[in-house]
């Protein structure tokens, strides 16, 4: 069992099981945001993320200083502000410890351990199934003391996080169809359904037909009565793997009807918080140091006009007899006056009742034109 969990108040705890590698004990979060942050984390990130962690033992004696009680310590620290930011990475980050912890104590019995979390670990780490920790030739040496010349744990945990990728490759990729399954069955409904569990059902028939079984209720989970802090009594349920525990949160967000959506900015999944219909999520958007919902709107509409020779045509003069506006060289009813008649012909230009090349010498001209059979020039 990597966690016990429940849910109130619309919120998701997690208590650490005995053997964790955080001081946490356990963390809330706003259910929901844990499973949506875990769909958005790019795979190449979480790579270069894992890769980076498992550098810590690139070292011809990693196998011994990772038992040293400082360097515990300090794994700890670490692992425990990574919980805070990202739940379901932290369960992948606990499982490499223990796989690496279990590999220095018994590098054949970890492979098959990690075989039942992470399928393929027997053949992507076939080689370690014959492999020993190197022993001193002498007698008065301790066998702690002996070079890992090749770095075998190092390797070992490379692979693994190598395992980890394409795990988490597939759990996000069945997430993400059952999340667009969810919104199109939501938008496929003419009437709202009486209990937010019933589109639980329509999914499960959906499974049902195409896989001849259930996804979501294909094994309870296991519950359990437990005293919480500050001291309360709770119903737990028991989550023993990652994919468990992405199914868990889902059928929780369904039954307490979680509206989920789409940013028409960077494409991934979030929960409107302010505004229902809320077209852009709160996420910093690449490099901008910007949110979606404050750059979105701006960012979607270029795009728009850069794929369209009549809006960009359309965008650079109405920038240009702005910038005109406010230099003072064109007065407000003025551009307003060539902005209405702009976004006309505009329209026109986009209906194919205006060719492009008229539209363009209209803008280019900078002026408005005058209604045909109007007798003026």
């Amino acid at each position: 069992m990597i966690a016990s969990v429940y849910i109130k108040d619309g919120h998701i705890h997690f208590y650490n099981e005995e053997g964790s590698f955080s001081n946490l004990g356990g963390l809330v979060y706003e259910l929901g945001r844990p499973l949506l942050d875990f769909v958005c984390c790019e795979p190449e990130r979480f790579d270069n993320v894992f890769t980076g962690i498992s550098s810590i033992f690139d070292d011809d004696f990693a196998y011994v200083a990772a038992k040293d009680s400082d360097f515990l310590e300090l794994l700890k620290q670490e692992m425990s502000e990574f919980q805070k930011r990202e739940v379901y990475i932290f369960f992948y980050e606990q499982m490499l410890m223990e796989f690496v912890f279990a590999f220095i104590a018994s590098p054949k019995s970890a492979v098959e351990q990690l075989e039942v979390k992470l399928p393929g670990a027997l053949d992507k780490l076939g080689w370690a199934l014959d492999f020993e920790w190197p022993r001193s030739k002498s007698p008065y040496v301790e066998v702690v003391y002996a070079k890992d010349k090749e770095r075998q744990l190092y390797r070992a945990a490379l692979d693994t996080v190598a395992l980890m990728v394409e795990n988490l490759k597939v759990a996000q990729e069945a997430t993400i169809y059952e999340i667009e399954l969810l919104l199109a069955l939501r938008e496929k409904m003419n009437a709202p359904v009486t209990s937010s569990m019933e589109y639980l059902f329509m999914l499960e028939m959906v499974h049902e037909r195409d896989s001849g079984a259930f996804f979501f209720l294909e094994k309870p989970f296991r519950t359990f009565y437990g005293i919480t802090k500050p001291p309360e009594i709770v119903e737990l349920y028991e989550v023993d793997t990652i994919k468990d525990l992405l199914r868990f949160e889902f059928v929780k967000m369904i039954e307490q009807d979680i509206f989920i959506k789409k940013c028409k900015n960077c494409e991934r999944f979030f929960i409107p918080k302010r505004r229902a219909d809320a077209e852009y999520c709160d996420r910093i958007y690449g490099d901008s140091q910007r949110r979606c919902s404050e750059i979105g709107a701006t960012l979607r509409y270029e795009r728009k006009v850069a794929g369209n020779p009549i809006l960009e045509a359309y965008s650079k003069a109405y920038k240009r007899f702005n910038s005109r506006t406010r230099a003072k060289k064109m007065t407000q009813v003025e551009f307003l006056a060539w902005s209405e008649q702009a976004r006309k012909l505009r329209d026109e230009c986009m209906a194919g009742t205006l060719s492009f090349d008229e539209f363009a010498e209209w803008l280019e001209q900078g002026r408005i034109r005058k209604k045909r059979g109007d007798g003026k020039k």
